[in-house]
């Protein structure tokens, strides 16, 4: 009897080891690609968040609100931000600030951190969405009102779009035109960097469709 209590106690820890090792969670890195590349993510509201995750944006990004969310079952969540509530504004394809929380809603964090570029190659680790385009700058903004908005980066914009917004509310009238021909730095299939002409709407239109459509692939039947 004592010898099978003596190889009890020597075996129980092992078993627990094993047990926790073959159950060990993925790194955040590991988890966030998991999610991005999931085939079977299904779009949610904002009332299907978590509310630890809701917390967490309006902590985080408290002037942003959602684009979209999707789940990934039993991984956890890919949420896009945008500015405004009211128009598409077109350096929100810039962004490279997509947030990702656990089915529980805890936040995500990657060792990329939010930098401001086109992401890695199809082969490497660790590798989260980047911005569809950035754009060459100065561009500038006609508000309603026939002021005009320049900046030498999509912050500096934000901050007077939103100083203007406060003054002359938010309304679909109040939509901000950007001034066109402007260019664009985007990755072409090899994954180099090549700038690119936008020199009217349709162009522009295209660009979002585009865009748009680079989102979608591998998110289920989204619509953008």
């Amino acid at each position: 009897m004592k010898k099978y209590l003596l190889l009890f106690t020597i075996i129980s820890p092992l078993l627990f080891m094993s047990c926790e090792n073959d159950g060990g969670e993925m790194s955040d890195d590991e988890l966030i690609e998991a999610i991005i590349n999931a085939e079977n993510r299904i779009s949610v509201t904002k009332n299907d968040l978590p509310k630890s995750a809701i917390a967490s944006l309006g902590f985080k990004m408290p002037n942003d609100i959602i684009r979209f969310a999707d789940l990934a079952p039993e991984l956890g969540y890919e949420i896009e931000m945008k500015s405004w509530d009211f128009f598409d504004f077109e350096l929100d394809y810039e962004r490279d600030d997509n947030q990702y929380f656990t089915t529980n809603g805890r936040i995500l964090e990657s060792t990329r951190g939010n930098k401001d570029d086109f992401g890695k190659g199809k082969d490497d680790k660790n590798k989260k969405r980047g911005p569809c385009f950035k754009f060459v700058y100065p561009i500038s903004y006609t508000m309603a009102d026939g002021s005009v908005i320049s900046g030498n980066d999509r912050k500096e914009i934000h901050t007077q779009m939103k100083a203007y917004f406060e003054k002359n509310g938010k309304t679909r009238e109040n939509k901000p035109r950007l001034n066109l021909p402007v260019q664009i730095l985007m990755l072409d299939k090899d994954k180099k960097v090549i700038k690119k002409d936008i020199s009217s709407v349709e162009d522009l239109k295209l660009l979002w469709q585009y865009c748009k459509g680079n989102r979608n692939k591998g998110n289920g039947d989204r619509k953008g």
